[in-house]
């Protein structure tokens, strides 16, 4: 029998910021990614795949390259898929400055948690997401712990991360209930014990919770 739920661990971008792997890899429109591929004529999911379907980012989220070697490969590969005028626009497009666009309800979901269980995060990112996170969303401070892919030197779906982040939170992986919005992260999760969620809606993501035995009353 599986122990009381202790932590709730979160991945980043598609569960508390918009945006992320599933939707954005099909082109979603609703995506900053998809409305890109829209306004400049790219083939619908073509800057996720230049963004992270590659060996430069593979190395970057553990820590190793550079992000300005990295952001060079997904220009030179969006120009392949279009021409260099095109991806220096969508490039400069990407590095305005623009608003966090936070899925609907989960800052406050996050809230509510806090204080009940630890809150975690884990994501896959380039090195700054701990900056990011301070300056850009605001949001580090709801997290007990968090753990990004490029400072620890391991990555989802490795089954290593999930146990560091059930460690540094001070619980069993088997009390732990992770969400994320790409498949193979949420098996892998399950590997070592965690319930798991595939993230699509905050409301989802609460029904999944009570159905795992929490009580969100």
């Amino acid at each position: 029998m599986s122990l009381p739920i202790q932590a709730v661990i979160f991945d980043f971008g598609g569960v508390i910021i918009a945006g992320g792997g599933n939707d954005a890899a099909l082109g979603d429109p609703s995506t900053p990614f998809g409305r890109l591929e829209q306004a400049h004529g790219l083939p619908a999911g073509c800057l996720w795949k230049a963004h992270y379907q590659n060996p430069v980012w593979e190395a970057l989220r553990v820590g190793d390259g550079t992000r300005e070697e990295w952001l060079e490969h997904v220009t030179v590969t969006i120009a392949a898929a279009s021409t260099s005028e095109t991806a220096a626009a969508v490039m400069a497009a990407l590095q305005e400055p623009r608003p966090a666009e936070f899925n609907a309800g989960m800052i406050d979901f996050i809230g509510e948690l806090r204080g009940r269980v630890k809150v975690g995060l884990l994501s896959n990112a380039a090195p700054g997401l701990e900056d990011d996170l301070r300056s850009r969303y605001g949001v580090y401070d709801l997290f007990d712990d968090v753990i990004n892919s490029a400072t620890v030197r391991l990555a989802k779906p490795d089954p290593r991360i999930y146990q560091l982040a059930a460690d540094r939170l001070g619980v069993r992986t088997d009390a732990c209930f992770f969400t994320d919005d790409l498949p193979h992260n949420i098996e892998a999760a399950r590997s070592v014990g965690m319930r798991a969620h595939q993230f699509d809606t905050c409301d989802g993501l609460r029904a999944a919770l009570a159905r795992a035995g929490f009580d969100l009353g």
